[in-house]
């Protein structure tokens, strides 16, 4: 159906002030040979009328329901969502007019928040006003009825609004004024997009002018301007200092005669007042979509208001001013992985301050990324990044967990079937070759593939021969004791800390310190999150504070410790250890020669883990450069923190994408495999 057509239905339907379905019957009623079938005719009318309500509003089609349940962007890079013009190309749409006309707020200048009243909410905490948000808001609503009543429109001055704030709360307007403009230049901003069109068009000699409907007058508006590297403007036009607005049009009319003979574009991010009211008074326009309404709808929802909103506005004004793109791999690190880690680190810093924490061992393979962001957020805690793995934890701490290295040497890699390994691989991976001459004595062979058929009998001949088994790592333990000891040094208090799950590692460190080292040394073993499919694994150090989880665990945010168990087929453990792997194998422990040995690397993966690791340090180093006024925002729970990775994987579609090809699992005699048999 062409436009013409629509025009001539949208004229008889919309003339009639009625329901939609009032004007079905009113259309059937005026066409008694209509015979369609009522429903279908009903959708199609609601429809077109839709798309008319559009075409008349002139408004872009990318309005989607307030009730669709929002989903991460699924289909690749999300700062790719939405396309806006390259900036040169944009800059130079605009040098044909004589004088170009800037909108400020979220245009020339963003905030980090998702919602620009968010910003209150740190003014009330400055102030120490309870309920300072909910005041704010009414304040300003109240006072502009009131001038509307008196004199027709809309526009006050903040001074006004603050006048109403100190009858009802006593503090002064002079105090809540300062404070508010203190806090807007605090976390306003300018928008790398067009900070570039602007100091292009500057460069180039062209005539500049700022137009804006806001309740701060011109010369606070200045200093705003000024503080985020806006200068060189003709003329500020503020709806306040004229009493009319750039919605009502009055303002470009100003501007019009101002410039009188002139061909004038404004560049705005609000339909109505940019686009609408500037074209209905004769201007040019170009419209630049906010970065919030692009990307607000690919947030998570449930976090707590202020950190949901600090979080939102790093990433919306970060992925979609325009200025760049970013990858995928990137972009999961940046949008999931970022507040997790920089929240962790946070944690861990506070412990380590409450509880005279000395220093902080960060375990490989996933200490890499936390001590990167830890460093860059503070410099008084000494740390060390400690090479330590499963598979070493197991054989160092075995003289104190004798089952501890007979499930991770023999049990679980009897019911590996994706990696299985002979009998004679199993005993050199761990240095035991001495052993394999034993086998026939329990008819085994070195050459049979370990099994659950022949598990028992392989652990009956460790047991039986535990003498020698000591005897064969007491080189590599000596090697151990000094590797740590030194790390260790004359701290009396340090904390370990370690991605999950029921925290074998730190723990395993924790008993050779005290009981085979028998050291002075107070230690707090620090994990992401706890998890474990068997759910009585470790409890009792959970329940004692042994393990101290940041995130989850059985006993804290038990809702999240529940999807994460039981949700995607038990991968989450993987998908959540993408942020923190690093790109060197894994640590295997040592040689009798003292070499440290490795397993084979997964060096397919090691460009993506880079990039992630990027995206991850880029959002703390942001987070920290945009709020290290107010510390109280650093102060991320552990759910705000994991509601992130659940958003992530609310659709494996975006996991699949990411990390289906990916290898991991690879180690002697198996070459690994690929997540993707998971998503099947």
């Amino acid at each position: 159906m062409n436009i013409e057509t629509k025009e001539k239905i949208y004229r008889f339907l919309v003339s009639r002030n009625r329901n939609i379905n009032g004007e079905y019957c009113t259309y059937k009623k005026q066409n008694p040979d209509y015979h369609g079938h009522p429903v279908r005719n009903f959708i199609k009318i609601f429809r077109l009328n839709f798309h008319y309500r559009i075409l008349r509003s002139k408004k872009p089609l990318y309005y989607k329901s307030v009730n669709a349940v929002r989903l991460p962007y699924l289909d690749g890079s999300e700062s790719e969502a939405f396309k806006r013009q390259n900036v040169m190309h944009f800059a130079k749409g605009l040098l044909q007019y004589d004088v170009i006309s800037f909108d400020i707020f979220d245009t020339l200048i963003l905030r980090p928040f998702a919602k620009p009243t968010d910003l209150f909410l740190l003014i009330g905490h400055a102030l120490e006003i309870p309920d300072f948000y909910q005041i704010r808001i009414n304040a300003e609503k109240k006072v502009r009825q009131e001038k509307f009543e008196k004199t027709g429109n809309y526009e006050i001055t903040i001074s006004d609004i603050y006048k109403v704030i100190e009858r009802r709360t006593g503090i002064s307007a002079d105090k809540g004024i300062q404070t508010e403009l203190e806090y807007e230049k605090r976390y306003c901003f300018a928008n790398p997009y067009m900070k570039r069109v602007y100091d292009m068009l500057v460069e180039l000699g062209k005539k500049i002018i700022i137009t804006s409907d806001m309740y701060i007058p011109g010369e606070q508006m200045k200093e705003i301007l000024t503080s985020c590297g806006y200068t060189n403007y003709e003329n500020l036009y503020v709806s306040c200092d004229y009493g009319t607005s750039k919605r009502s049009g009055g303002l470009y009319e100003i501007v019009k005669s101002d410039y009188e003979g002139k061909a004038i574009v404004h560049v705005g991010d609000n339909y109505a007042s940019d686009i609408n009211s500037a074209n209905d008074c004769g201007l040019d326009t170009r419209f630049y979509r906010n970065c919030h309404e692009i990307g607000n709808k690919y947030r998570s929802e449930g976090m707590s208001e202020i950190i949901g909103s600090a979080y939102a506005g790093i990433i919306n004004t970060h992925l979609h001013n325009g200025d760049k793109t970013y990858s995928s791999y990137y972009e999961y690190g940046f949008i999931y992985g970022g507040l997790y880690v920089l929240g962790y680190c946070h944690w861990i810093h506070e412990k380590c301050k409450k509880e005279g924490i000395e220093k902080v061992l960060f375990l490989a393979r996933d200490g890499a990324i936390y001590q990167k962001v830890f460093n860059m957020l503070y410099d008084d805690v000494p740390n060390e990044y400690v090479l330590w793995s499963r598979i070493a934890n197991a054989k160092y701490s075995l003289e104190f967990d004798k089952y501890e290295f007979i499930k991770r040497i023999i049990i679980h890699r009897a019911f590996n079937k994706d990696a299985p390994m002979t009998i004679e691989e199993v005993f050199k991976s761990v240095n035991l070759d001495n052993l394999i001459g034993v086998l026939q004595e329990y008819d085994l062979q070195a050459d049979c593939v370990l099994t659950p058929d022949n598990k028992d009998l392989l652990e009956e001949l460790l047991i039986e021969n535990w003498d020698l088994v000591l005897d064969t790592m007491k080189i590599q333990r000596g090697l151990c004791r000094s590797y740590l000891t030194d790390i260790i040094g004359n701290a009396k208090k340090i904390a370990i800390v370690d991605v999950g799950w029921v925290g074998s590692g730190p723990t395993g460190l924790k008993k050779i310190i005290h009981k085979d080292y028998k050291l002075d040394c107070e230690v707090s073993c620090f994990l992401a999150a706890f998890c474990s499919f068997d759910v009585t694994n470790n409890l009792d150090l959970l329940m004692d504070n042994t393990i101290e989880p940041y995130m989850f665990s059985r006993c804290y945010n038990r809702l999240n410790y529940d999807f994460h168990r039981k949700k995607n087929n038990g991968i989450n453990n993987i998908l959540m250890e993408m942020f923190t792997q690093n790109t060197t194998p894994s640590f295997s422990g040592w040689n009798d020669d003292g070499d440290f040995i490795f397993d084979f690397p997964e060096i397919e993966n090691y460009e993506l883990i880079s990039e992630i690791h990027k995206g991850i340090f880029d959002f703390c180093s942001k987070y920290k450069l945009t709020f290290f006024n107010d510390d109280f925002l650093f102060n991320i729970s552990g759910y705000d923190a994991y509601t992130q990775f659940r958003f992530a994987i609310k659709n494996l579609k975006l996991a699949k994408l990411l990390f289906g090809n990916c290898i991991f699992a690879r180690n002697i005699g198996f070459d690994g495999t690929k997540l993707n048999k998971y998503f099947k």
